[in-house]
């Protein structure tokens, strides 16, 4: 037994015991560290859509239909992980808005809730509770990643918009879509260096749709053409680790190939029947329109999206290859037409037979990040594999 003397007296034997304690009462405290990947939140639509409120993003953040994309500034992750985010979101009604910035996302493994400022005040905007396993944590990677969990607002997330919108139907509740992949500035997914740099929160808006090539008054048509398309093959490795590739609409998948870092041979290109296309000779300019795509679906990473209909412009240095897309869950495209990725193709002089073939022409992603599917998963100017492309003139 202890003798205490004086109501602020500590015996001596016990300080050291109340030291230990402390130490072990305490949780670690993950330090914040700089972060890279992004937030996708979905909030265009359900009851704001049926108020008559627009969303905008405030940059750095991006808007894609009613996707807004919020970039990583500061990232910890120990039992539960904080992110601090970049840019913010305006919400429109008439002549009233609402700014909320300096948004900031806290994820546990049964619960994410976004909070942010609405001048001086912070208020949860955003909350949603999470199935077992849904969020990934990992502490000793600071990593930190949802797909395509359903989003609500907040009780007083609604209040605070009908307050400053003037809008007073807007209620609690389901309101879109959350992605988050957040990890530590430089950091990739699975830490290989050469696979993508996260799951589909990434995945990049297309911008906007390329016109098409003009089509030159001396230009003749293509009779028959042939297309090869080899994706960068880090990305047909890391999308076989989820549900891999599929073929539609006339589409075919090469052969199967073994490369190096993975045993398990694979399907590494895909070959496209001809539509139709124009060639001018004396300028070597071209472009052939094809059928058919490829989709890449990883579910627990939130990517599932298709790219067909290739157009293949040949155009000196503005050379590049034209998918449309199509998706869901955290790569939601609506049939819309984008550059995946720039062609490098070397001069070639026509050959007698009328048969022109660019033979593994070097693409790579376009350095407008906005601009491409695949900017969000890969640096611009990323070499992203390969095209072949034959096709024959009279």
């Amino acid at each position: 037994m202890f003798a205490i003397i004086g109501q602020n007296r500590t015996p001596r034997l016990l300080l050291p015991l109340l030291a230990i304690a402390a130490c072990v009462a305490a949780p670690a405290v993950a330090s914040a560290a700089p972060g890279s990947g992004g937030v996708n939140l979905t909030v265009g639509g359900g009851t704001l859509a049926d108020s008559g409120v627009t969303v905008a993003a405030i940059a750095p953040a991006k808007k894609h239909g009613a996707r807004i994309a919020l970039p990583i500034q500061t990232i910890a992750v120990g039992q539960s992980a904080n992110v601090v985010l970049r840019g913010g979101i305006r919400f429109k009604a008439g002549k009233r808005s609402l700014k909320l910035r300096a948004f900031r996302l806290t994820l546990t493994a049964s619960r994410v809730s976004i909070s942010a400022k609405a001048g001086k005040r912070r208020v949860t905007i955003f909350a949603t509770g999470l199935s077992k396993g849904k969020a990934k944590l990992d502490r000793s990677k600071t990593t930190a990643k949802v797909a395509g969990v359903k989003l609500a607002l907040t009780r007083r997330g609604a209040r605070l918009l009908r307050n400053k919108l003037g809008v007073d139907d807007i209620a609690a509740g389901s309101l879109g879509k959350l992605g988050v992949d957040a990890r530590p500035k430089g950091g990739s997914d699975g830490g290989s260096g050469d696979g993508p740099g996260g799951g589909g929160p990434q995945a990049g808006p297309l911008g906007k749709e390329p016109p098409i090539l003009e089509r030159p008054a001396g230009a003749v048509n293509v009779s028959s053409a042939s297309l090869t398309w080899r994706p960068r093959e880090s990305w047909i490795q890391y999308i076989h680790t989820g549900n891999g590739t599929s073929v539609f609409g006339g589409a075919a998948n090469g052969p199967l190939e073994i490369k190096d870092g993975d045993p398990t041979a694979r399907v590494y290109s895909f070959d496209f029947p001809f539509a139709n296309g124009w060639y001018e000779a004396a300028t070597g300019k071209a472009a052939i329109y094809f059928q058919g795509g490829v989709g890449f679906r990883y579910s627990d990473h939130g990517i599932n999206f298709s790219s067909f209909k290739p157009e293949i412009e040949i155009n000196g240095g503005a050379s590049r290859a034209i998918f449309t897309f199509n998706g869901t869950e955290d790569t939601e495209y609506d049939n819309e037409r984008g550059v995946l990725v720039n062609l490098h193709p070397s001069p070639i002089q026509a050959p007698p037979n009328g048969t022109v073939t660019y033979t593994d022409v070097s693409a790579t992603i376009p350095a407008e990040t906005g601009a491409s599917v695949f900017a969000g998963f890969y640096p611009a100017n990323t070499e992203f594999g390969t095209l072949t492309v034959s096709f024959t003139a009279p």
